[in-house]
């Protein structure tokens, strides 16, 4: 059952992150706008140009400090550490690798994640986004395969200014086993303060609040074999099937966005959904850092 609740946390976090505008690229088109009374017709053609023809690569590590499935405290006291390279361009395309370490699995290095996919802003103001990618996930623990792949899709939507937003994604996991799981976020940017004199340096504070929707199909091969038929697997198995909330989530981060760099420090509260075998379960938080770097290959 823990690797299930693995797939689906890590799906929920990379979706979150993927579904997102680079933010790079935003600086860039301000400071177009910044400049225009400046700028002689054929430089600006240059920097449009650029801006729309860019391509970079995106790495990024995140660290937090308790590791909670799907919210809930499964009595495993650990930390866990998340790298992640992503290459994408200007015509959509973004393919990268991604990985889950947990210091108290064996093996330590639990999960590696291969994905591709393609995704394309629209709307007047170009604030509306749609991404339709495919996941492999390759598990150390090899007895651990029930979900290798996913076909994922998300639709974002966001003001002008990018100072509030919605994500809604959606993952269908096959392998031996299949599942669904749904995440809808809303977000919203606040700016805090600039870092000294300039501007290229400041201080946001991004809290966004997610519902995260899942079903899962049990495998209970094993348990028909043995000829056990039990009320409370039944109940078990009925309850992961259902698509249900699984867990609301507060996110309350604090960004310093300097050039190509951002480090994220934030503090998360989880509101997970009892299944119908559990009693009340409680709520949990903990703590989250992540680093960030842009590498412009232009």
């Amino acid at each position: 059952m823990n690797r299930i609740l693995v797939v689906l946390a890590f799906i929920f976090i990379n979706q979150l992150l993927f579904s997102q505008e680079d933010p790079e690229v935003d600086k860039e088109i301000d400071e177009i706008i910044d400049n225009l009374i400046t700028l002689d017709d054929a430089y600006l053609i240059d920097l449009i140009n650029e801006v729309n023809n860019y391509k970079i690569i995106i790495a990024s590590l995140d660290f937090n400090d308790k590791t909670y499935f799907l919210g809930r405290d499964l009595g495993i006291n650990q930390f866990s550490i998340s790298p992640q390279l992503m290459y994408k361009n200007s015509n959509g395309i973004y393919a990268g690798v991604a990985g889950a370490y947990y210091d108290k699995f064996d093996p330590k290095w639990d999960l590696t994640i291969l994905t591709a996919g393609y995704g394309k802003f629209f709307g007047k103001h170009k604030n509306l986004k749609g991404e339709l990618g495919y996941s492999r996930y390759i598990f150390s623990d090899t007895d651990s395969n029930d979900f290798e792949n996913s076909i994922d899709g998300s639709f974002s939507i966001r003001n002008k200014n990018d100072y509030y937003g919605s994500i809604i994604d959606a993952s269908y996991l096959f392998g031996k086993r299949t599942g669904f799981q749904t995440n809808i976020a809303v977000y919203g940017t606040i700016k805090l303060f600039d870092l000294g004199t300039t501007s290229d340096a400041e201080f946001v504070l991004v809290p966004n609040v997610s519902f995260l929707l899942a079903s899962e199909n049990i495998d209970t091969s094993r348990i028909d074999r043995l000829g056990i038929d039990l009320p409370y697997i039944n109940r078990v198995v009925n309850s992961f099937e259902k698509f249900s909330l699984r867990n609301v989530q507060l996110n309350l981060p604090i960004q310093l966005d300097y050039d190509n760099f951002l480090l994220e420090l934030g503090y998360n509260f989880n509101f997970p959904s009892s299944f119908e075998f559990e009693r009340e379960v409680k709520n949990t938080s903990f703590f989250n850092l992540g680093f960030t770097y842009f590498f412009d290959l232009n």
